[in-house]
C-alpha cells in the first residue's frame, strides 16, 4: 500500500490549503477584468483602509525580479506593472486577517485601465495586421523535424491524403485548486507548494525576493491531484512576497473559477497533415503543420511545441518527413503542461488520418498499421535508431487476435451504431533533447532507518512508492525497511520534475545506482567498524530485520549507527543517471531526444446514438510496452485513470472562451466524465524489458491518457460513417455530422 493512502481515504492528509499557522494571513489577488489593457493607475489606499487589512502589494514593491518562467525563459510577470496581456492576470495581492476582508482588499485595489485590442485565436494572431504581442512579435516558438525528400514522396505515392484536424483547450481539472503557504523562519521562509517541482519553485521564489535560494526551503505535503499544471508561479511568489513583506505566515488559495479562469491549459491546436503512400499501404512521407495557441505568455509552450513536431509522424516507420509547427501568442489564458506533453492532440490528428488512409485503400486498420511500425533497429523521425525491445508490432497483433476483423465494420443496435478503433502511440520519456539528471541520495539514519531521498514530488502517481521498490530491490531487502522521502529542498536532492514521464525511468535509475552504492559503502564501513573482510558481510533480513551477516556473527544497522556516530562523514551516498540523449540539429530537427520510449496500441468500442448523437464508450483495451512493470497496482491505477482522463478529452471536455473569458468557470458547466461514463478497461502487457531502464522499466504516467481520444474518434467515425476531424466529440458535433451524412454520405 502507498504511504499515506489511510490518511488521504480518512481525510486526515493535509493539503497546502489545510495548513494553519499562528498569526496566519489569508490573501488574494486583484486580477484584471481585460483580456489586454496598459495600466495607466493603480490605487491600494481604500483597499488598506479596511479593518483586518495587514498589506496590498503592487509590482513596483518586488524587491528582485518581476518575471518568472517554467522553462529557461523568463517572460511571465508575477504581477502586470504596465499592461496586462490575459483576462485574470494578478494586478495587486492583499493580505488580511480573514478570508472575507481578504476578498474585499482585492475589490477595494482600484486600478485604471486603457483597454487595447486584442487577440483570441491562432488565425487572428498570424494576421498581418494582428498587435504585436510578444517581445519578438506573435510567434512564441517554431520548429521543425524533417529527413528524406516529403516532396519526392508526394509525387511517387500511389495516394496523398490530407486533412485538417483541431483540439480544443482543456483544463486539469485536479479536485485540489491551487494553493501556497508561506510561513517566515529563522534566517528564510518555508513555503507549501502542491509543486511538482520544489526546487524550480525555490529558485524562482528567490530571484522574486532577491534572496539566495538557500534561504527559501520548499517542501510539498499532500498533492490533490497536478497532470502537469501545478504550481502557479506568480502565486507561490505573491504568497512569499507578503510573507516577506508582513512577517507573518500567508496562505493563499484560488476558487475554482479562479482556477478554471488562469491556469494553464492543454494546447489548442490546429493540424494540417498529408500522409503519402503506396497501394499497398507503406508509408512513404508524411507531412505535418502545427499551429497551436501559446495564449498570453511562453510557459511551457517550448517542450510541448518540441514534442508534438517529434511525434508528428506517429509510431511509423517513414523515410521522408516534414514536420514542422508554431505557437503564437494569444490574449487567451496560459497554455502549458499537460498530461501528455502535446502528444495526445497529435495522436489525435495523426491517428484519424491512418484511418482514413486504411479506408481509401481498402485495408484493415490495424494492417495497415502492422505494415508501418516502427520495430528494433528502426529510425524514427528524428534518425534515432531504437535499439532497445521495441513491443508496438507485437500489440498491434495481440489486437487482431482480441477483436475479430469482422467487429471493425460495426453494427446496428436498435437506435444505435456499435463499433471499434485502434490508436497506436508513442512517447519519449524525460525531457527532450536536453541535460535531464535525476539525483537519489541514500542514507542511514538513527536506529538503523535507511531512508531514499528523492526530490521529484509524488503528485499522486505512487511515485515514492515505485521508487523505493527499486531501492530495496538494489539493496536486497523488503520496501518496508526503506524509508522514503520526498519534495523537500532542505533534506531531498534536486532530482528535477515529476512530469514528462521522468521518475520511474530517469529518477529510478538515480535510486537503484545510489542504493546499489550504498549496500556497498555499507558493508565497507561496517567491515572497518568490526574489524573484519568486507567481502565476509552482506546485508540480510534476520527476523524481519535488515542486518549485516557474516559467517560468524550478524550485526544490527541500529548498531553499526551507533558505532558510525563518532565518524566525520555521515553513511550517505548520491546517485544519478542522465538519459544518453543528444540535442536536436536546430535545422532539421535530428537527433537523439529521448533515452526511452513508452509505445502502445489502444482499443475502444463505442455507440453511438442516431437521434441525441450521444457517444458512449463500452470498452477500452490498452495494450501497452512499458518493459518491466515496477508495480502493476500502480500500473493499473494510471491506466484507468488516464483513460477516463482520455475519455472526458474526447467527448466531453472544453473551455469556452469569449473574447478572453471561461463562461464555463465551475464544474457544473465545465463537463466532466463521471463513474457512468467510465467503461472498464483491459490491460494488456506487451514488451520485454528496456535496455536502459532501472531493472528494464519505462514510465507511464503520461502514455496513459495519450491514445484514448484518438481511439475513441477512431472508433466513432467507423461506427457511424462520419469522418471526425475536431474534438470534443460532442452531442451537437455528432449530430451535425450525422445529419451531414445523411444528406451527402461519408467521406
Amino acid at each position: 500500500m502507498r504511504a499515506g493512502t489511510p490518511a488521504i481515504v480518512t481525510g486526515e492528509a493535509r493539503y497546502s490549503g489545510d495548513c494553519r499557522k499562528e498569526g496566519m494571513l489569508f490573501a488574494r489577488v486583484a486580477r484584471s477584468p481585460h483580456s489586454r489593457a496598459l495600466i495607466t493607475a493603480v490605487s491600494a489606499s481604500e483597499a488598506l483602509a479596511l479593518p483586518g487589512a495587514a498589506a496590498v502589494l503592487i509590482a513596483s514593491d518586488i524587491p528582485g525580479e518581476n518575471l518568472i518562467g517554467m522553462t529557461g525563459k523568463k517572460h511571465q510577470p508575477v504581477m502586470a506593472e504596465t499592461d496586462t496581456r490575459f483576462m485574470g492576470e494578478a494586478v495587486a495581492v492583499v493580505a488580511a486577517e480573514t478570508r472575507a476582508v481578504a476578498m474585499e482588499a482585492a475589490r477595494s485595489v482600484r486600478v485604471e485601465y486603457e483597454p487595447l485590442p486584442a487577440v483570441h485565436s491562432v488565425e487572428e494572431s498570424m494576421a498581418p495586421e494582428a498587435p504585436r504581442l510578444g517581445p519578438e512579435g506573435n510567434v512564441a516558438w517554431q520548429g521543425r523535424v524533417t529527413r528524406g525528400d516529403f516532396e519526392r514522396a508526394a509525387r511517387e505515392a500511389d495516394v496523398v491524403l490530407t486533412g485538417v484536424y483541431r483540439t480544443p483547450p482543456v483544463d486539469h481539472a485536479y479536485i485540489e485548486t491551487e494553493s501556497v503557504l508561506a510561513e517566515p523562519e529563522v534566517g528564510g521562509m518555508r513555503v507549501w507548494s502542491s509543486s511538482k517541482n520544489v526546487h524550480l519553485d525555490q529558485r524562482e521564489i528567490a530571484r522574486v525576493l532577491g534572496w539566495p535560494k538557500e534561504r527559501i526551503r520548499v517542501t510539498a505535503p499532500t498533492i490533490g491531484g497536478n497532470f502537469g499544471g501545478k504550481p502557479d508561479l506568480p502565486q507561490l511568489c505573491m504568497a512569499a512576497l507578503l510573507c516577506e513583506r508582513t512577517g507573518r505566515p500567508v496562505l493563499l488559495e484560488m476558487s475554482r473559477e479562479e482556477s478554471l479562469q488562469v491556469s494553464t491549459k492543454r494546447h489548442p491546436v490546429v493540424f494540417h497533415m498529408t500522409h503519402c503512400a503506396d497501394r499497398r499501404g507503406r508509408l512513404l512521407g508524411v507531412k505535418m503543420e502545427a499551429y497551436a495557441d501559446a495564449g498570453a505568455y511562453l510557459d511551457y509552450t517550448v517542450p510541448v511545441m518540441q514534442r508534438i513536431v517529434i511525434h508528428g509522424a506517429g509510431p511509423y516507420r517513414v523515410e521522408n518527413v516534414l514536420l514542422e509547427g508554431w505557437g503564437y501568442y494569444t490574449n487567451n489564458p496560459l497554455s502549458g503542461a499537460m498530461r501528455g506533453f502535446g502528444v495526445p492532440q497529435v495522436t489525435f490528428a495523426c491517428e484519424r488520418q491512418m484511418d482514413r488512409l486504411a479506408d481509401a485503400l481498402g485495408l484493415d486498420p490495424i494492417d495497415i498499421r502492422i505494415m508501418n511500425a516502427l520495430q528494433t533497429g528502426d529510425r524514427t523521425a528524428t534518425g534515432q535508431v531504437l535499439e532497445s525491445p521495441v513491443g508496438l508490432g507485437e500489440a498491434l497483433n495481440k489486437a487482431r487476435e482480441l477483436i475479430p476483423a469482422e467487429e471493425w465494420t460495426g453494427s446496428q443496435e436498435d437506435t444505435s451504431h456499435t463499433g471499434w478503433g485502434v490508436a497506436c502511440f508513442h512517447y519519449g520519456n524525460g525531457l527532450t533533447a536536453m541535460p535531464n539528471r535525476g539525483t537519489a541520495v541514500v542514507r542511514l539514519l538513527e536506529g538503523g532507518r535507511i531512508q531514499l531521498a528523492i526530490g521529484s514530488p509524488d503528485v499522486g502517481q505512487g511515485s515514492n512508492l515505485a521508487l523505493g521498490q527499486l531501492a530495496a530491490e538494489a539493496l536486497g531487502l523488503e520496501v518496508s525497511h526503506v524509508e522514503v522521502l520526498s519534495a523537500d529542498t532542505s533534506l531531498t536532492p534536486d532530482s528535477g520534475s515529476s512530469s514528462g514521464t521522468r521518475v520511474t525511468y530517469v529518477v529510478g535509475n538515480a535510486v537503484v545506482s545510489a542504493a546499489r552504492s550504498f549496500g556497498e559503502e555499507l558493508a565497507q564501513r561496517a567491515a572497518a567498524v568490526l574489524g573484519t573482510d568486507r567481502a565476509a558481510l552482506s546485508l540480510e533480513l534476520s527476523a524481519g530485520r535488515p542486518v549485516l551477516r557474516s559467517d560468524n556473527f550478524e550485526f544490527g544497522l541500529a548498531e553499526l549507527y551507533e558505532e558510525l556516530g563518532d565518524q566525520e562523514r555521515p553513511l550517505e551516498v548520491t546517485g544519478t543517471f542522465d538519459p544518453p540523449t543528444t540535442s536536436l540539429d536546430p535545422a532539421t530537427g535530428q537527433g537523439a531526444p529521448y533515452g526511452a520510449y513508452t509505445f502502445g496500441v489502444q482499443l475502444a468500442k463505442v455507440s453511438v446514438d442516431h437521434y441525441t448523437g450521444k457517444v458512449g464508450v463500452e470498452r477500452i483495451v490498452s495494450l501497452l510496452d512499458v518493459g518491466t512493470v515496477v508495480n502493476p497496482l500502480l500500473l493499473r491505477g494510471q491506466v484507468e485513470g488516464g483513460c477516463a482522463m482520455g475519455i472526458g478529452y474526447a467527448l466531453l471536455e472544453e473551455i469556452e472562451l469569449q473574447g478572453g473569458r471561461v463562461v464555463n468557470d465551475n464544474f457544473d458547466r465545465y463537463l466532466l466524465p463521471t463513474a457512468v461514463d467510465v467503461c472498464d478497461v483491459t490491460l494488456v502487457i506487451i514488451g520485454a524489458a528496456d535496455s536502459t531502464g532501472p531493472y528494464g522499466a519505462k514510465g507511464i504516467g503520461e502514455p496513459a491518457t495519450i491514445p484514448t481520444a484518438a481511439a475513441i474518434a477512431n472508433a466513432v467515425s467507423r461506427a457511424a460513417q462520419i469522418d471526425v476531424r475536431q474534438l470534443p466529440l460532442s452531442l451537437e458535433r455528432v449530430s451535425a455530422a450525422l445529419a451531414e451524412r445523411e444528406e451527402g454520405g461519408f467521406r
